[in-house]
This record gives structure tokens, C-alpha cells and sequence, in this order.
């Protein structure tokens, strides 16, 4: 990382800092929606939220993530399958037009983001009746009541604060309960976590392994790409002894 880069994150740290002091009850996660949602306002290019996607076009840009996903883990269209770090369905609108009606869960932290998901992705698709929900306790429990057979997470990890690491495997592995499967795509590193951005994160495996421990999981790490500081791929996650 560049001097540059490490300035631009001093700079965006002092930011957060600034924000926390002004708002001391609220999670990190707020703090992103907040920049996010202001982001989307402005019409500003992003890789994962809004129709200006920076990674693609929005309708075609998640087709081949869920794709893979169907293809190694044999998605079936009655499987109920949650979406955990949606978004503006980017990846769900493919998920919702494969799945039976109602089997597509879809939880983020923003409503805002829900809402923008729903107006991008139609009318034809909200005929699915997919089940879009601001996560919270209740939702979480709500969403487990589910039984999912299946729950990905794409995308997400890498923006999850290391003090928020453990709610976030605790929602997954307490919506995926005794009989579901967790898939995390990302990246982890053997060393030290990594701040790579304003609100990004390589975290280290150890931090992965103990918070998935404290909730309650066990992990199958996947390893698809490996670089020398880091490795991404797939983190199966499942209720230990389910």
C-alpha cells in the first residue's frame, strides 16, 4: 500500500472518529450506511450498490455470482436461500428470478438500500414476493424461523468493522440454524488483519476462527485465489456438531 493510500485511510479513520464522538452509540455499520446512502444520493459510482456500478452493469453484474453459486452447491428454485449483506440486489435480482415465490430472503443494514433494490429490480420480480428486512434481532430470528436451506454472503465481509466480526457470524450461524449452509465469499490473510480502504478489511483468519467459534460455527475455508498477503475464496459455514 502506498503512502498515498495509507494517508487517505489516516484521514477517513479520523473522519469515523469524529463521527463516533458526535454519535457514541452507534455501530460502525451505521457509519457506512450513512456514507453509502449519501454516495447513492449523489449519483456516485460504486462497485456493489445502486444502477451506477462501478463493477458492471446493474442486471448482469451479479449474474455470474449466483451462477457459481447454483452450479457448486446445487441451488434448487423451492430451496429458501437468504441473501445476508444485500444490498440493492445486485446478486439478488438473479437470485429472486430463479427461486420459487417467496424463498428469497434478503437482509442489509439500510433500508435505504432495500428500498433502492426493490425500484431497480421491477415490478415482474416483486411478483416473487421476496422477504426484504433491515437486520436486526427480530429479523434475524424471523428469517432463521425460515429455515433456510442456504445463505450467502457476497461482497460483505470485507466491510464489516473487526469489532462488529463476531454479530456478524453470530446472525449467520443463527439464521442458518442446525440444518442450513453458510457461504461467505472473501478474502482472509494468514497475518494480521488489513485495512484496505475507508471501509474495508482483510481480516485475519485466527479473528475469522474465534469469532466463529464464540457463535457457535465451524468453517470449511475454500481457497480459490491465493496472492501473498491474502486469500479469497468461499467460508462454509455450518452450526458446529449440526
Amino acid at each position: 500500500m502506498s503512502i498515498i493510500d495509507k494517508s487517505k485511510i489516516y484521514i477517513r479513520n479520523a473522519q469515523y472518529r469524529l463521527w463516533k464522538w458526535k454519535h457514541p452509540e452507534a455501530s460502525f455499520k451505521a457509519y457506512f450506511a450513512v456514507i453509502a446512502e449519501k454516495d447513492l444520493a449523489r449519483g456516485r459510482s460504486h462497485p456493489t450498490l445502486g444502477s451506477n456500478l462501478s463493477s458492471g452493469t446493474y442486471g448482469v453484474s451479479g449474474r455470474r455470482t449466483f451462477e457459481l453459486l447454483v452450479q457448486r452447491y446445487g441451488i434448487q428454485p423451492e430451496d429458501v436461500c437468504v441473501e445476508y449483506g444485500c444490498g440493492t440486489l445486485r446478486v439478488g435480482m438473479h437470485a429472486i428470478d430463479y427461486l420459487d415465490s417467496g424463498c428469497y430472503w434478503g437482509l442489509d443494514i439500510a433500508n435505504a438500500f432495500l428500498e433502492k433494490g426493490r425500484n431497480l429490480i421491477g415490478s415482474e420480480l416483486e411478483r416473487k414476493a421476496p422477504t426484504l428486512r433491515v437486520i436486526s434481532k427480530d429479523s434475524v430470528a424471523e428469517t432463521a424461523a425460515a429455515k433456510p436451506k442456504f445463505l450467502y454472503s457476497v461482497s460483505v465481509l470485507m466491510h464489516v468493522y473487526p469489532d462488529e466480526l463476531l454479530e456478524y457470524m453470530s446472525n449467520i450461524v443463527s439464521i442458518i440454524g442446525h440444518h442450513g449452509l453458510g457461504i461467505v465469499a472473501a478474502q482472509w490473510t494468514e497475518k494480521e488483519t488489513i485495512q484496505i480502504g475507508r471501509q474495508s478489511w482483510v481480516h485475519s483468519l485466527p479473528s475469522i476462527r474465534e469469532a466463529l467459534a464464540a457463535a457457535g460455527g465451524d468453517a470449511t475455508f475454500v481457497e480459490r485465489d491465493l496472492r501473498a498477503d491474502r486469500v479469497s475464496g468461499a467460508i462454509e459455514i455450518r452450526r458446529a456438531n449440526a
